[in-house]
């Protein structure tokens, strides 16, 4: 009865345990779309949210470029979603310009302080995981 009692603990502490980290597939997914890359193609730049059925439904495709425009997107979602984070992933650094490069790094210290998790990986390092701020 003791091994029962101890093992549903142990199951018990595991499982909050799991259930407090931050998952990608429940949070805000985006790519950072280059300037140069967005104006070929005729798209803004910025981060480009991808859809998920659980995101606040917008008018149309989420382009975040300041994080004034992040902490709006954030701040209308589910408080489920927000504590799963933004999710950001980045092509090769010499694509972005000295703006959009200042808008990353005033994202990596502003999000922090309104306790939203932010992680950040390379698109050819997502092998080795992200980068949480």
């Amino acid at each position: 009865m003791k091994r029962i009692i101890t093992l549903l603990i142990f199951l018990a502490i595991a499982n909050s345990a799991i259930a407090g980290e931050p998952q990608r597939e429940k949070g805000i997914s985006a790519h950072a779309l280059p300037k140069r890359v967005a104006d070929i193609s005729g798209q803004p730049w910025g981060l480009q949210v991808s859809y998920a059925p659980y995101l606040k439904s917008e008018p149309g495709q989420p382009y975040l470029q300041s994080v004034k425009d992040v902490l709006a997107y954030v701040e209308k979602q589910e408080k489920s979603v927000v504590e799963n984070g933004l999710w950001v992933v980045t092509t090769h650094p010499s694509a972005y310009s000295e703006q959009e490069t200042k808008f990353f790094e005033k994202l990596k210290m502003e999000l922090p302080k309104h306790n939203i998790p932010l992680f950040w990986a390379r698109g050819s390092e997502l092998k080795n995981g992200f980068k949480s701020y």
